[in-house]
């Protein structure tokens, strides 16, 4: 039985011992065309004297979440990353065996358990909140080693990432969040970052539901250096997310409605002074219809330091029909003020024994002429602010949309 054994071995003991006689420390049972040399160290730098290039691709599969409350976005993607590992040795006779030509590059798929005697760039994103790996049966990750020393990692996951969101301008905002990666502690001189892909494909199946348009654009130069002071300037390789928010929901349920209730509010002008439970009806109902609004507007409208966009605008809808009200009730004021002098008038007047036949002859027609003067101001009181309000929220409308859009 032991003479067995070791005629099956001597096979494998003569195929090792070809390799150590040509520089190959393979990593058995893993890979038989890339090998670790002797000597390697998997907590060095790949290269010492140079710049080590890391290459950063996401391709964002979807955009699963954004939270406007922790102001947080979350999505599915391909997180690769690659780098040259210069020390590597590559074994051209069995690539010839295999059929791989050797004056191109080719991809070598790698058992995954590979990477743990590998070097690996030490990555860190901003701004980070969760990094999920996708599990299935095993982990959801590739490693690839081309035959000119570049190896790529690929991971699937589920990234979640900070953005410092501003709804001063809700719900007209734009948002811009800034995905950065780099390294932890190797400033630039050591490790450099470039972006290779940085792609979001459309699909149309969760954007309407995100309530957001999603663009991806390229780091702005000043986004792509980090600089830590006395430990240098870090490299960062990334993209930024613009997210413009779809307003057209908003000016159905919110802008329009509103706006019409405060031109419905201009008809109570034309409604004569002496109707009274007719017009006050109608300005207290529009007024408690827009208070609703806003409370559901407040509601459901992210936190900003000062009003966003829609509050201000419901606040001034608010405030045009509370003006028409206050129109009216000074027009009340002014009439019932008018009516209990002219009484208080007319009573000492009758009150003195001397003038009484002759004031009673006169004071109707005089009466009736001031009331008929009386109604005549009031109207032109009417007319001016029937006039005046349409230009005031027209003047209003110019100025809140090109102040929340340009």
């Amino acid at each position: 039985m032991k003479i067995w054994l070791v005629v099956l071995c001597l096979p494998l003991t003569g195929r090792y011992s070809t390799m150590s006689k040509r520089g190959f420390k393979c990593s058995a049972g893993i890979s038989k065309e890339i090998c670790l040399p002797d000597g390697y160290s998997k907590f060095e730098l790949p290269f010492v004297d140079t710049t080590n290039m890391i290459g950063i691709a996401i391709d964002i599969d979807e955009v699963l979440r954004i939270n406007d409350k922790d102001y947080s976005i979350t999505f599915s993607t391909y997180f690769n990353v690659e780098w040259i590992e210069r020390r590597l040795t590559v074994n051209h006779d069995r690539l010839h065996e295999i059929g791989a030509d050797n004056s191109s590059v080719t991809d070598i798929p790698m058992n995954l358990e590979f990477i743990r005697d590998l070097w690996l760039p030490n990555i860190l994103i901003y701004n980070l909140k969760i990094f999920k790996v996708i599990d299935v049966l095993s982990k959801m990750a590739g490693l690839w080693i081309a035959t000119n020393k570049k190896i790529l990692y690929s991971q699937q996951t589920h990234i979640t990432f900070i953005c410092p969101m501003r709804f001063d301008k809700f719900p007209l905002d734009t948002q811009r969040c800034k995905f950065q990666v780099g390294s932890y502690s190797y400033a630039d001189t050591k490790m450099k970052f470039e972006t290779l892909s940085a792609q979001y494909q459309k699909n149309g199946r969760n954007t309407i539901a995100l309530d957001y348009d999603i663009t991806i654009e390229p780091l702005a130069d000043q986004d792509m250096i980090l600089d830590y002071g006395s430990l240098g300037n870090f490299s960062l390789a990334g993209f930024e997310m613009v997210l413009t928010r779809y307003v057209s929901t908003y000016i159905i349920t919110y802008y329009l409605p509103s706006g019409l209730f405060v031109i419905v509010s201009w008809i109570s002008f034309l409604i004569p002074m002496d109707v009274i439970p007719g017009r006050m009806a109608l300005l207290v109902t529009l007024f408690l219809v827009l208070v609703n609004i806003f409370n559901t507007v407040t509601t459901n409208t992210p936190k900003a330091e000062g009003l966003t966009a829609i509050e201000a605008w419901m606040l001034a809808c608010i405030l045009f029909v509370f003006g028409a009200l206050i129109e009216y009730a000074a027009i009340l004021f002014k009439k019932q003020r008018y009516v209990s002098g002219q009484h208080r008038v007319n009573l000492k007047i009758v009150c003195k024994e001397n003038f009484k036949y002759e004031v009673e002859e006169k004071s109707p027609a005089h009466q009736a002429v001031t009331m008929q003067q009386l109604a005549e101001e009031y109207w032109r009181i009417d007319k001016f602010f029937l006039k005046s309000f349409p230009i005031l929220f027209f003047i209003f409308n110019i100025i809140y949309w090109m102040a929340f859009i340009l």
